[in-house]
């Protein structure tokens, strides 16, 4: 008899357990998403149109599958917040990228005045499907607002979050924060898509966002920035408040010829639909110092002259000598940064940067 009354009583107690810590789910697609150029109804998470897929090259159309760069923002009073999430593909980490970047969930708080934003937790993939993780946020009296990077080298299909029926979470009013300030969109190679961040919120753009307290666009795209014609198009339809072109890792096994005429025409394209947007072309981040400034650095320096000598307006260039450093300390592979190599970026271009966006 008295097993069965403390089993009874085990019963009502995880009962009651459940009952004060039911959870209510929402759906992230119906928050504040930060990082995407164009909105995607059917792939809410995806970073490239739909429209896209028949024009650009099918390896670029894939990677825009993927959701760097790609953030939801919310407010909530909750003291804990459960997330569950789908991914797009089982390859959950590269020989030289853990799973926490290119698979994982990473939750930054604000913090004090714009811009300042504090790591909370990541989320840990150990899986495809039904990955789920709990972040654990502390007891506040109000809403503290939060941003939730979504993975680097992975696709998300589906995200929800959960708080306790006693809490809210609510989606960033449009007029709040930095959501309401036009986005820099970044354009480039998988150093751009974050390859080799350990967390998603430690690649160089998402640095450089929290730095500016301004939404970043991450078009990057491992080993296809190129600079093709058909995906030149579709990003001229973006109206960011600057454009960054940091491509010359992926093109500079063309002749410097050929660096030269894709440098100029993705200038002209983009500045055929933007008469007056910056644009910022970034040198080549090699970690041999001896190395500065490299051939396709030069050869886009060049091509960036020679419009200026024809009057093209608004083009800009930054070296790639202190993208890394001078310790040769801050890659994985002596090409993809770690997570010391990504601070570094974003601190080298940041006041670069600032200084070209309008506020």
């Amino acid at each position: 008899m008295l097993p069965r009354l403390l089993s009874s009583g085990l019963l009502l107690f995880y009962t009651a357990l459940n009952a004060s810590a039911e959870r209510v789910w929402h759906d992230a697609s119906t928050l504040t998403i930060e990082g995407r150029g164009w909105n995607v109804a059917k792939a809410p998470f995806q970073r490239l149109p739909e429209h896209a897929k028949a024009t650009v090259p099918t390896h670029v159309w894939d990677l825009g599958r993927s959701s760097a760069g790609i953030a939801v923002r919310f407010t909530t009073q909750a003291d804990h917040l459960d997330a569950r999430w789908d991914l797009t593909s089982d390859s959950l980490a590269m020989p030289h990228m853990p799973a926490t970047g290119v698979s994982g969930l990473d939750l930054y708080v604000r913090e004090g005045k714009p811009g300042t934003w504090r790591f909370v937790q990541n989320g840990r993939p150990s899986q495809q499907l039904t990955n789920a993780t709990q972040f654990r946020l502390g007891s506040h009296p109000i809403a503290r607002e939060y941003l939730l990077y979504l993975p680097l080298y992975n696709g998300v299909t589906r995200l929800d979050l959960g708080v306790e029926s006693t809490f809210t979470l609510d989606p960033i009013p449009a007029t709040g924060a930095a959501t309401h300030r036009k986005p820099i969109a970044i354009y480039g190679t998988s150093i751009v898509q974050g390859g080799c961040a350990s967390r998603p919120g430690l690649a160089w753009p998402a640095i450089l966002g929290r730095h500016l307290d301004r939404p970043v666009i991450n078009l990057g795209f491992s080993g296809a920035g190129r600079m093709e014609s058909a995906v030149v198009d579709v990003l001229a339809e973006l109206d960011p408040s600057l454009f960054i072109v940091d491509c010359l890792w992926n093109i500079g096994d063309q002749p410097l010829p050929e660096i030269e005429a894709r440098v100029t025409h993705l200038a002209s394209t983009l500045r055929q639909k933007h008469p007056w947007m910056p644009i910022l072309f970034v040198g080549q981040s090699d970690i041999r110092n001896e190395k500065h400034p490299t051939g396709p650095t030069k050869a886009q320096e060049r091509a960036v002259e020679a419009l200026q000598a024809k009057g093209m307006k608004g083009l800009h260039v930054v070296g790639g000598n202190l993208l890394l450093g001078f310790d040769r300390e801050g890659t994985v592979d002596g090409v993809h940064p770690n997570d010391l190599g990504m601070m570094r970026h974003a601190d080298a271009l940041a006041p670069r940067v600032q200084a070209l966006i309008q506020p």
